[in-house]
């Protein structure tokens, strides 16, 4: 009989933690309102893709977490489909020339415009790597998506 009521307490115990863990994991859902343009440069409040999300605002933006993509110029969109930020792979993304026209395999990282890259020429948090030059002083350039920090 003792056993029985210890299992009983540690079942709703298990219970209770389960539901609040849930109800904590739908808070953390971020912005699913689609709202940005295609190829869009993201940022987060954390720098996680679970926190809301932000076109990135300043360079070499630490808080990048990837490119909002519309699915029609990705490579493989099987995962885009649930959720549209690109963290990896390949995708095209907003770029100026504010560093200077791109080149294939250029770093890209974020630019003081809103939701735009830019050619990286310094040490900090890169968005990826260039697969083609750039054809304008603006607009979307195939990239290599891999964030990380860059040393040059």
């Amino acid at each position: 009989m003792k056993y029985y009521k210890v299992i009983k307490t540690l079942s709703c115990l298990i219970f209770f933690v389960f539901i609040i863990n849930t109800s904590m994991a739908q808070q953390n859902v971020g912005n699913t309102d689609n709202s940005f343009p295609n190829g869009t440069i993201v940022a987060s409040e954390n720098g996680t893709i679970k926190a809301k999300l932000l076109m990135s605002s300043k360079t070499y933006d630490e808080f990048m977490v990837g490119v909002f993509s519309d699915n029609r110029n990705v490579e493989n969109n099987a995962m885009i489909k649930v959720n549209p930020v690109m963290t990896g792979g390949i995708t095209y993304v907003k770029c100026n020339a504010e560093n200077g026209m791109i080149k294939k395999n250029d770093l890209i990282t974020s630019s003081s415009e809103q939701g735009v890259g830019m050619r990286a020429t310094e040490s900090g948090i890169v968005l990826g790597v260039a697969l083609e030059d750039a054809q304008a002083l603006s607009g979307l350039v195939k990239v290599r998506i891999l964030i990380q920090y860059v040393k040059q």
